[in-house]
């Protein structure tokens, strides 16, 4: 409240007033409207100073808004003024503001709230505890129409459980978020919120018909793509147990007495079953590649004796065509390490593999050396393979495009050698996840040299194995139990360790190799993962449970056409020691028993 005199001069101002302009002795005698700049508009599109028209009529005045600023605040006032009187003469005014600001702010958020919802592009409503509907938003009723519920009525776009949300929302006092509800073609996802001791419901819509189609896509590929694996899974597994009888009959028919034509035939048949299952490893492995599977194991390994392994399953191609097949591992090479011996080997044998058919005369040359060690290197060590051969080489463009799926130099080379073209590309997936990388040197018509880096584990440092971790030992000629369903792949496993100089035993599943080891002692039993009655997983198991209560272990290795690394996986936790992927060859089969045995030689 201000009290002026006859020119509108403040001639006192009480406590309000003082804490609204702040400076009582500045604004003592200072013209009201100077210091407040209030007008009064008129009806001529002018304007006069209230305080003045008050003075002059003796009328009440009202000034119902109007902003006035101090320094950097902003304030918004309404003020009546009132003629002040002594003996009814008019002396002065009386000035009565009232600040607006906080009131006129809220309401305004006010305002502006109520615009946010009413403006949302997506639909908001609002229930009462009754379940009927208070409030709709421009978008709820934009939704309303175009889903056709104005006919069949609101709900339709609703959750039909809304009745039991509500409740629910009211009664624990917490939120019911994304209850999806399809209509009309769409998929709204409704959150329900409460509102305080209100006893009413807000609820958001969000339109997710979007989001909804792209995850069933994604459910959809996923889906197809664990069809895929079985798919793959299932093929490599039929695939293999047929290569299995023809390459071990071919292996055991060229031990046997042939004329030189039946020779021709049976090393014929067996250079095509193995370029048949060159063709089926490859394709398995770019599906794992496509599907990011492709993965890594770590186990110790004896690295010569697995370039000796590579080298031995190509020299008698080699031989064949007259070529000389080095191999130079420098000194400082540990013998012993630890890696993925199976990759380590597909990497090796698919390089010195397309050296030998590539090469017509002259030579194949594997190498490999010790890298300098590097900081990061801890415990590891750093080895780079080379492959070089005096073959027909590449030009730069041919070299450009060598490691990208079915890739091979030009076409003229697929007809002439055959093979996928994945090979290389695999050969780099592997290299990259073991930490090195591939590269080639070649010119058209003198050779090529492949080059690529591996990262190695050191050994780890384990006390002496005794007796009972490496099989049983006994007097005379150990016994193997062969458990498989499939008479071919019976006769071959029997052949081949008849050959090794191994007694064997065989069963038809595995519900009978866990009977046979109920009543006899073997040093070492090969399963079949896949038979009926009980399978080699199952039979895995109950024989390690009984010998739980035995104190004895039997080595159990897996006979299997799966490859997967789940397949591998999945025989380990069974309780199995080791696995054979087949086709069996003599030589892993002989590699695999040593590791466990000591048993006879042929």
């Amino acid at each position: 409240m201000f009290l002026t005199d006859r020119e509108g001069c403040i001639l006192a101002l009480n406590p309000m007033a003082q804490q609204l302009v702040g400076r009582v002795r500045q604004v003592l005698g200072v013209s009201f409207h100077d210091l407040m700049g209030c007008l009064l508009p008129t009806g001529d599109a002018s304007s006069i100073c209230p305080v003045e028209q008050v003075v002059q009529t003796g009328e009440v005045l009202m000034l119902v808004s109007h902003l006035w600023k101090r320094g950097n605040l902003h304030y918004e006032l309404s003020s009546s003024f009132w003629p002040r009187l002594q003996r009814g003469e008019r002396i002065g005014a009386v000035i009565v503001c009232r600040d607006l600001t906080s009131a006129i702010e809220a309401q305004r958020d006010v305002q502006r709230v109520a615009h946010l919802a009413e403006d949302a592009p997506n639909p908001i409503v609002e229930f009462e505890a009754d379940g009927s509907m208070r409030y709709a938003n421009a978008a709820m009723v934009d939704l309303i129409t175009q889903c056709g519920a104005l006919q069949t009525g609101v709900e339709a776009v609703l959750p039909v459980n809304l009745s039991a949300i509500l409740r629910d929302c009211l009664r624990t006092r917490e939120p019911a978020a994304r209850v999806e509800h399809a209509v009309a073609g769409r998929v709204i996802a409704w959150s329900f919120f409460p509102l305080g001791e209100l006893e009413q419901v807000r609820a958001y819509g969000l339109d997710i018909t979007a989001d909804v189609a792209l995850r069933q896509a994604k459910e959809a590929a996923e889906e197809s793509a664990r069809a895929k694996g079985i798919f793959l899974a299932t093929m490599s597994h039929e695939l293999r147990t047929p290569m299995n009888g023809v390459l071990g009959c071919t292996q055991l028919l060229q031990d046997t007495s042939l004329t030189e034509s039946q020779r021709q035939l049976i090393q014929t048949m067996e250079r095509s079953a193995q370029a048949l299952l060159g063709l089926v490893n490859d394709i398995l492995d770019f599906s794992k590649v496509e599907a990011g599977k492709l993965t890594l194991e770590t186990a110790d390994l004896d690295l010569r004796s697995l370039i000796e392994d590579v080298v031995t399953l190509v020299a008698e191609l080699a031989k064949q065509k007259g070529l000389l097949l080095e191999v130079r591992v420098a000194p400082n090479v540990p013998k012993e390490l630890r890696g993925d011996p199976v990759r380590l080997r597909q990497l090796l044998f698919n390089l010195v593999g397309n050296a030998i058919k590539f090469t017509e005369t002259g030579r194949v040359e594997v190498s490999v050396e010790k890298q300098e060690s590097l900081a990061d290197l801890a415990g590891s060590i750093l080895l780079r393979w080379s492959v070089t051969d005096t073959g027909i080489g590449m030009t730069e463009e041919q070299q450009e495009r060598l490691f990208q799926a079915y890739s091979q130099a030009d076409t003229s080379t697929a007809r002439r050698f055959g093979g996928t073209g994945l090979g290389l590309m695999i050969c780099r997936q592997l290299v990259e996840l073991m930490e090195g990388d591939i590269t080639v040197q070649s010119r058209f018509g003198q050779g090529t040299t492949f080059s690529y880096t591996t990262v190695l584990s050191l050994p780890l440092e384990r006390p002496g194995r005794g007796p009972a971790e490496g099989g049983v030992r006994r007097n005379g000629v150990p016994r193997i139990l062969v458990a498989d369903d499939n008479g071919i792949n019976q006769v071959v496993a029997s052949k081949f360790l008849q050959k090794l100089g191994y007694q064997v035993e065989v069963v038809q599943n595995g519900r009978e190799a866990v009977e046979m080891l109920a009543c006899a002692s073997y040093d070492a039993v090969l399963l079949d993962c896949d038979m009926p009655d009980m399978d080699g997983y199952e039979a895995a198991r109950v024989i390690r449970q009984r010998e739980q209560d035995t104190g004895t272990r039997v080595p159990i290795i897996a006979l299997t056409g799966h490859v997967s690394q789940d397949a591998i996986d999945r025989c380990r936790k069974a309780g199995m020691d080791d696995v054979m992927t087949k086709p069996l060859t003599l030589l892993l089969l002989r590699a695999m028993l040593d590791r466990f045995l000591e048993g006879p030689t042929p």
